[in-house]
């Protein structure tokens, strides 16, 4: 198959940058802001997570079929990123901005935009990941491809996950109040996501191309009943029940670290938000060169192998540390490597897996439906964020977690550091458990792609003859 050039892996993995700034500042920030900016109480500002999670499982499946089925000069996929990066941009602004509401109505207005956010990413993002798929069927190209995104991902992290303390620190230096820093943050980083994704829109012209001469421009009727029906078929599909499952309790587990990491380096280990933004950097490098080591890795076993060993590594050597304890830099910064293990090469691996679901669901069903599949993840996604964030903030609350108190209690440090270590360990063997049962590998994935040639040959054949 053709082999992608090295400019047409940046131009999509550009997007990616947005996809993961966005997506760190609302899973690694949003709840340390509602709890210790805006003062709304922790099992609060969860419920306000799950709300915004439930919410956007209504929304992946529409945007996958919506971005199956759209017909315009413009193609299927790159209206939906061009149109949603802006609002998305407002609702990150917004959602860091805090307000002057009364205590009861607080709560109610973050609900409210984070809503807006979450249609708003889940529109771009959908159609992204589905493009992704349609760039190349070649098993190991998609890894490549993948590979380029994670990287393009790991800067996105440096702008939501690193960057946001030091510029919150930078702009409180020089007058701006803690709230108002954090305006300037969310607005900067929508801005930033922004533009990297309408990069993509513009390099991506090729690859989605317009909808043929003579068909109707537009998008499809709106039939719910359609639309979860292609929902019901899909999840009918062996191997997407057992990546759900895979990517829930995975994603469970990145929105526990993620939220939780800020809370554990400031009350367990005293760091300040330079020293915060400097162990999130340290992290962004490891990512990146893990990224670089598996990339080999999964070319000489497969996809679902090298995760696989992903989870297991992980899940051991966190609980190894609950258990000897992170006293120091040196113990605090190899935690974080198997942290960085943990979480970082799923994005790697897993989007690359999902697209050779595709071509599964062509040989069993005769359709194209990567944006109905694809959608899949996303809502999963964030589901298990929303329930990460939520679990966060119950664990949180019985431990008798203050956020207007400098110095937690010795109980609350204890579930802060179980929130980083032996919980999300047990999502990641659920995780494992599941994946494992994936039948899916490099073998089987060629012999699909053999069928499915045959199948086309016949049909073309058979055509012909009529």
């Amino acid at each position: 198959m053709e082999k992608l050039t090295f400019r047409s892996k940046i131009g999509y993995a550009s997007a990616a940058f947005g996809d993961a700034a966005a997506y760190a500042l609302i899973n690694t920030f949003l709840m340390f802001f509602l709890t210790t900016v805006a003062k709304i109480p922790p099992a609060a500002a969860g419920a306000i997570t799950i709300a915004g999670a439930l919410w956007n499982t209504l929304i992946n499946p529409i945007a996958g079929y919506l971005s199956d089925n759209a017909a315009t000069k413009w193609g299927r996929r790159r209206p939906f990123m061009f149109l949603m990066a802006v609002p998305m941009a407002a609702a990150l602004y917004m959602l860091f901005t805090a307000v002057d509401l009364i205590p009861q109505i607080r709560p109610f207005y973050y609900a409210a935009i984070l809503l807006i956010f979450w249609t708003a990413y889940t529109s771009f993002f959908v159609p992204f990941l589905a493009l992704g798929a349609e760039y190349t069927q070649d098993y190991n190209e998609r890894t490549e491809l993948r590979s380029y995104a994670s990287i393009f991902n790991m800067t996105g992290n440096l702008a939501g996950m690193v960057l946001p303390s030091i510029f919150v620190a930078f702009l409180c230096e020089r007058g701006f109040s803690q709230s108002g820093a954090w305006s300037v943050t969310g607005g900067v980083v929508g801005i930033c996501a922004m533009l990297s994704i309408w990069i993509t829109v513009k390099a991506a012209k090729s690859k989605d191309r317009p909808a043929p001469k003579g068909e109707r421009y537009g998008l499809p009727r709106f039939k719910l009943r359609q639309i979860f029906g292609e929902y019901g078929q899909v999840l009918k599909l062996k191997p997407v029940k057992y990546l759900l499952f895979t990517s829930l309790f995975a994603l469970i587990c990145n929105s526990l670290f993620a939220a939780d990491l800020v809370y554990y380096f400031t009350y367990n280990h005293g760091l300040s938000a330079g020293q915060i933004s400097g162990m999130f950097l340290y992290r962004t490098i490891v990512c990146v060169l893990l990224i670089l080591i598996v990339k080999k890795v999964s070319r000489l076993t497969d996809k679902r192998t090298t995760l696989l060993l992903v989870f297991a590594v992980g899940a051991v050597s966190v609980t190894i540390a609950r258990f000897t304890g992170v006293e120091g830099s040196l113990q605090l910064h190899i935690f974080i490597f198997f942290v960085a293990i943990s979480t970082s090469l799923y994005w790697q691996l897993m989007p690359s897996i999902i697209y050779d679901v595709c071509e599964y669901d062509e040989l069993e069903s005769g359709k194209k439906r990567q944006g109905t599949i694809v959608s899949l993840q996303g809502l999963v996604e964030a589901l298990a964020t929303g329930i990460g964030v939520q679990l966060l903030g119950i664990i949180l609350q019985i431990g008798g977690f203050d956020g207007s108190a400098e110095v937690q209690t010795e109980r609350a440090l204890q579930w802060v550091e179980n929130s980083v270590t032996i919980v999300p360990a047990c999502f990641l063997v659920l995780a494992f458990c599941a994946l494992y049962r994936y039948p899916i590998t490099k073998k089987r994935f060629e012999e699909i792609q053999r069928q499915l040639e045959e199948k086309k040959k016949k049909e073309a054949a058979a055509a012909q003859e009529d």
